[in-house]
């Protein structure tokens, strides 16, 4: 792998999946774009409509990974766990950043394998199989033709990619129709997202189109801060969620997508870019005062994962993943020293699980009591929550998890916790026979038609009169795997004066800040910040991070209608108040989710 640097004053190059696996993809121009191949200049205003012809997928094969190790030889001491995985090989993924940090890990992985589900029968024959990954590689490219539509004229790419390049990267964007938002989550619903930099449509691994955005490394963090959480946030909030966004940057490229023609995606699978849509003054600024800075552990770059309402503890990396700890991302408590929650520590059995989750404890996500600065008040039902299920519908639920019918559910048993009380393993016992599912996304998605909100919760019932389950009940803690930064704690954290370093401190313990480049020369720092986004048109939900939007009756109306303007569904963003925003007609809207634009007030450091 190369090595990677700021020779560019916005950081290396990233390419990020925004739209994956469709048939037809439509753009907008919002500047003069030159067509790669060919040359041909499209004007501001220009809409691209790029359809596949004879998509075919890619050549795969499948490796089982028993060990990843920034050591090599750490790795080779891994032996084949069955003769029918040799020989094993060893990978060399990541980048080096120069002699301060570095990304690159050594996986040690089984001999190919034609097919995922070859690759997986192989894994449920191995001990401990629940710890073994799949890698996917690429061992040709996809065919296809990629032909956009402009303005009656037919262009049509090279080997498959036709890119869209800017002739002024700074302030040209191309609209992307139709991003898909909060897959699988109970947000999920579409957006109209604008970006800067190089767009480039192409046929993917699956034989279809996947949009890509090139952009600078920092220019991505400008939108990753503000889609992540909201760019009117406390300034020293929006400074730590964007190192530890550049820290997952910088450490997953080239890992979690390693067959694709990107680096990350843009959803939740990586984290979440929605282009220049969520831009600001404020999130470019605060990005342009980091710049450059990761949080390492012993020479690695940190992959500092982070959730949304930890709930009052948060988890320890293995409990959440079937990987080797990791030095910086331990279970603990998220309050401050000599908090009462830190008597609830930890909460690894059924009666401490039970004390914490009953509770309220007083730690830095608590938005249910005190003060709370009004854009954190969306927060309060997660931190304590409830969710029934007639019996038929978990049933139905689970059973299309597992991929087979359970009969007559009998029981949820938590077998093991983790520090946070958040189950690492459940048993499912019904008439059909017992399963044990783990760890902690598949509880949640086996357990929800998206996906629950935490693997922090007891399980209750409602029974019948000759003992039949009526009614599972399951209260819970929190929102999100619970390890590493607590997105509303450390809000709070922020809110209640805390800066960037204690809040990065709190989160990611054992490890240290360093800077990969210096600052930015003041006239391009001024330059950069000042520039406005154009709102015009935009949807409220397209500039605000609601999580309500998928059940907000304009929005569905909006579907419905299939969208009587080139606007789409939703509101058009025109101004916003405390509590509301306006429609088309300047109406107030009352939201679920209270928005804010214009100044906010910050304690001082």
């Amino acid at each position: 792998m190369t090595r990677l640097d700021y020779s560019n004053d916005l950081g290396p190059a990233v390419r990020i999946g925004v739209l994956q696996n469709e048939k037809e993809i439509k753009l907008t121009l919002r500047g003069r774009y030159r067509v790669v191949p060919g040359g041909a200049v499209l004007e501001p205003g220009t809409d691209v409509v790029c359809r596949l012809e004879d998509g075919r997928p890619a050549p795969l094969q499948f490796r089982l990974v028993l060990k990843k190790s920034p050591d090599r030889a750490a790795a080779e001491t891994v032996t084949s766990p069955a003769s029918s995985l040799e020989p094993l090989e060893t990978i060399r993924l990541g980048f080096d950043f120069g002699p301060q940090a570095s990304s690159v890990e050594y996986w040690r992985c089984s001999r190919p394998f034609a097919s995922r589900a070859e690759a997986e029968a192989a894994r449920a024959r191995v001990p401990d199989s629940a710890r073994i990954g799949i890698l996917a590689e690429a061992l040709g490219r996809p065919s296809g033709r990629v032909k956009a539509e402009v303005a009656g004229l037919t262009l049509e790419g090279a080997d498959g990619v036709l890119r869209l390049e800017p002739e002024d990267p700074d302030g040209d964007r191309c609209i992307i129709h139709e991003v898909i938002v909060g897959i699988e989550y109970h947000w999920r619903h579409v957006e109209r997202q604008r970006f800067r930099g190089v767009v480039e449509v192409r046929v993917d691994n699956a034989g279809l189109l996947t949009a890509i955005s090139e952009l600078p490394a920092e220019a991505y963090l400008f939108s990753v801060n503000s889609s992540e959480m909201m760019s009117v946030m406390p300034e020293e909030l929006l400074k730590a969620q964007t190192v530890a966004a550049r820290n997952t940057l910088f450490a997953t490229m080239g890992k979690h997508h390693y067959a694709d023609a990107f680096d990350l995606c843009a959803d939740d699978h990586c984290q979440c870019y929605r282009g220049s849509s969520r831009e600001t003054p404020d999130s470019r600024r605060v990005t342009l005062l980091t710049r450059g800075e990761v949080l390492v552990h012993d020479g690695a770059i940190c992959d500092c994962r982070y959730s949304k309402m930890c709930g009052g503890l948060m988890e320890a990396f293995e409990s959440v993943w079937n990987e080797d700890p990791r030095g910086y991302l331990p279970a603990g408590v998220d309050a401050p020293a000599g908090a009462a929650t830190h008597a609830l520590f930890p909460a690894d059995t059924e009666e401490r699980a039970a004390a914490y989750i009953n509770s309220r404890p007083d730690c830095w996500c608590n938005t249910t009591s005190g003060e709370v600065p009004p854009y954190l008040t969306y927060s309060a039902p997660y931190f304590r929550w409830e969710v029934r299920y007639g019996r038929a519908e978990a049933e139905e639920m689970i059973s299309k998890h597992l991929g087979a019918p359970i009969g007559e559910l009998k029981a949820l048993i938590p077998l093991r916790r983790g520090r946070s009380g958040r189950i690492e393993y459940m048993k499912i016992v019904a008439s059909n026979g017992e399963w044990t599912i783990g760890k902690e996304l598949a509880i949640r998605k086996a357990l929800s038609r998206t996906c629950l909100y935490s693997t922090a919760f007891l399980v209750d019932y409602e029974r019948a009169a000759d003992g039949s389950i009526e009614t599972v009940i399951l209260r819970g803690a929190g929102w999100g795997h619970g390890s590493g930064l607590c997105q509303i704690g450390a809000t709070m954290m922020a809110w209640k004066g805390k800066d960037y370093k204690e809040i990065l401190d709190h989160y990611y313990p054992h490890s240290t800040l360093q800077a990969l480049a210096g600052p930015v020369a003041p006239d391009r720092f001024e330059t950069v910040v000042a520039r406005q986004e154009a709102r015009a048109g935009e949807r409220c939900y397209e500039y605000y991070n609601c999580y309500a939007v998928a059940r907000c009756p304009v929005y569905l109306a909006g579907v419905s209608l299939e969208a009587q303007t080139d606007g789409g569904p939703g509101l058009e963003f025109r101004q916003t108040q405390p509590g509301a925003v306006m429609d088309l007609q300047g109406r107030a809207i009352a939201c679920e989710f209270l928005a804010f634009d214009g100044p906010v007030a910050r304690p001082k450091s």
